[in-house]
């Protein structure tokens, strides 16, 4: 006897996504790795999946999946708008929330491709913000939307491992 979970799956999910823990769950039917059959599809936010084929399997892999989306949680804090006079120098809100565990850097680009750099900053601790940002090239009078990374760094032995990323699209004007 299979089980359908379909009806009270996108509560689950809804409530899960507003607190940013869990980016997916679905029922699938899937034939990977040697997995045939139906079953229930756990995203996590860490990039790993499992599929169970029973309700307590599933609340099993629901409980793992947001022990995981925990560790690599990134909170985004910024304002989607930033203002300049000249181009370069935008009265902005860009933050590393107290809620992340990791230091970050964000990065700005101009363009989708995330080839045109317009800034790269140091790396940032969890509380610190900034209020001020200077472009390294000045843009044209107007409105201007690009793409500001949000960019998590752990240090590992020695070296900098990136723990997390996500991109978000910003609006710059010039006035």
């Amino acid at each position: 006897m299979k089980v359908c979970f379909r009806r009270w799956i996108p509560a689950l999910l809804a409530m899960l996504f507003v607190t940013g823990i869990l980016s997916g769950c679905k029922k699938q039917e899937t034939e990977e790795a040697g997995n045939t059959g139906s079953g229930f599809r756990v995203e996590y936010a860490a990039d790993s999946v499992g599929v169970v084929e029973d309700p307590d399997a599933f609340q099993k892999e629901v409980d793992e999946a947001l022990e995981n989306a925990q560790k690599n949680l990134i909170a985004l804090e910024y304002k989607n708008e930033a203002y300049s006079e000249d181009g370069t120098n935008f009265a902005c809100y860009i933050a590393n929330s107290t809620d992340n565990i990791y230091d970050m850097f964000i990065a700005i680009y101009a363009d989708a491709e995330l080839t045109d750099e317009l800034l790269l900053s140091k790396l940032i601790r969890p509380g610190q913000t900034f209020e001020q940002i200077t472009l390294n090239r000045a843009l044209e009078k107007g409105e201007h939307e690009v793409f500001l990374v949000f960019t998590q760094i752990d240090e590992v032995d020695g070296e900098q491992v990136i723990r997390g990323q996500r991109a978000v699209t910003m609006n710059l004007f010039v006035e």
